[in-house]
C-alpha cells in the first residue's frame, strides 16, 4: 500500500531521533522546491519525509572568529541580501540571488541548494571556490565536517547516508586582498536554470595591479562543478588588463573543449563561456578594466 508519512522536528535532538529511523525510503526537505518535482517525477508515493523547515536552530547567518557559518535551513534570500555574505563572499551572494524566482528563493535553502546536486547549482561553485566546509549530523548525533566534493556526487546525486542531514555550511573569512563574482546564463531571464556559470576568487594586490592568487570554479560542464586549473593560470602572476581578459576568455573556451568536447552543447558554450568570462572579469576589475572584445 503507498503511503507517505510525514515527521516534523521541531530542533537538533528530535532531528537526529527522526534521522536514527531513517532508510532508503525516508527523504529530507526543508524548503522543498527540489524535492516535490523529484516526487513527481520519481512518481514517489511511498516513505518517510523529514521536513526540516521548524529546526529554527538550522536557520542562521553568523560571524565566528575566522568563519562565517550558514544554518541549512537558510533560504538563498536570505543569503542573498546578508550584509555579511555581501562583504566576505560576495560570489555567493550573487549567485543566491540568481537561483530561480523570487518565490524559489525565498522558500528554497542553501542545503537544499547544495544537496540536490545539480550540475547546474548556482551556489556549489562560489562555496568550492572559497574552501566551504559542510557540517553533516547522523541518526547517533555525531557530526562530522565534509568538503562539498566529498558530499555533491553530481546529476542529481549526493554521497550523504541515509540517517544524514547538512546541518551548516562553514566558510573561511579571506583578508581584504581578496574578491570575488559570480556569473550565469541561461535561457531566460526569469526562473533561469544555468546552461553555464562560474565563480572567481581572486588575491589582488591593488598597490601592485597584481593578481597573486585565483579560484575557478565552472558548473554545467559536467555531473559536478569543477575547478579551472587553466583559467587560474591565464590570471595568476598578472595585472588585469584587456590582453589577460583575453587569455581568460581563451583558456575557458578550452577548459570546455575539454570537459564536453564532442557534445552538441559545445559550440553554445564555447560562446557563453566568453560571456561568463568578461562579466566575472569586469565585476572583479571594473574600475580597472572597462571591458572590450576578446
Amino acid at each position: 500500500m503507498e503511503h507517505i508519512s510525514m515527521r516534523l522536528p521541531g530542533n537538533l535532538e528530535e532531528l537526529v531521533e527522526c534521522l536514527e529511523e531513517a532508510d532508503e525510503n525516508t527523504g529530507l526537505i526543508s524548503g522543498g522546491t527540489d524535492f516535490v518535482i523529484q516526487l513527481r517525477q520519481r512518481k514517489l508515493y511511498s516513505g518517510t519525509i523529514i521536513d526540516l523547515s521548524r529546526v529554527e536552530e538550522l536557520r542562521f547567518i553568523k560571524e565566528d572568529g575566522n568563519n562565517l557559518r550558514i544554518g541549512a535551513a537558510t533560504t538563498l534570500t536570505e543569503v542573498s541580501e546578508n550584509e555579511l555574505i555581501k562583504k566576505y563572499v560576495p560570489a555567493l551572494a550573487q549567485a543566491a540571488g540568481q537561483v530561480g524566482s523570487t518565490q524559489i528563493r525565498n522558500r528554497g535553502t542553501i542545503a537544499g541548494n547544495i544537496g540536490n546536486a545539480s550540475p547546474c547549482a548556482d551556489t556549489v561553485p562560489p562555496l568550492m571556490a572559497f574552501d566551504a566546509l559542510l557540517k553533516v549530523i547522523n541518526g547517533k548525533g555525531k557530526i562530522v565536517e565534509k568538503t562539498l566534493d566529498e558530499v555533491v556526487f553530481g546529476s542529481g546525486r549526493n554521497n550523504l547516508k541515509s540517517d544524514e542531514v547538512i546541518i551548516e555550511i562553514v566558510i573561511p573569512k579571506l583578508n581584504d586582498n581578496y574578491i570575488s563574482a559570480f556569473e550565469k546564463l541561461g535561457s531566460r531571464k526569469a526562473v533561469t536554470i544555468s546552461k553555464i556559470n562560474g565563480a572567481v576568487v581572486v588575491k589582488y594586490n591593488s598597490d601592485k595591479n597584481i593578481i597573486e592568487d585565483a579560484r575557478v570554479f565552472l558548473g554545467a560542464l559536467g555531473p559536478k562543478a569543477f575547478r579551472s586549473q587553466c583559467g587560474e593560470k591565464a590570471l595568476i602572476d598578472r595585472a588585469p588588463t584587456q590582453a589577460v581578459l583575453n587569455d581568460f576568455c581563451h583558456a575557458l573556451i578550452n577548459q570546455v573543449d575539454t570537459a564536453i568536447g564532442g557534445r552538441s552543447s559545445q559550440a553554445y558554450k564555447r560562446e557563453a563561456i566568453k560571456g561568463i568570462a568578461h562579466d566575472i572579469f569586469n565585476k572583479l576589475f571594473e574600475s580597472v578594466v572597462p571591458g572590450g572584445d576578446s
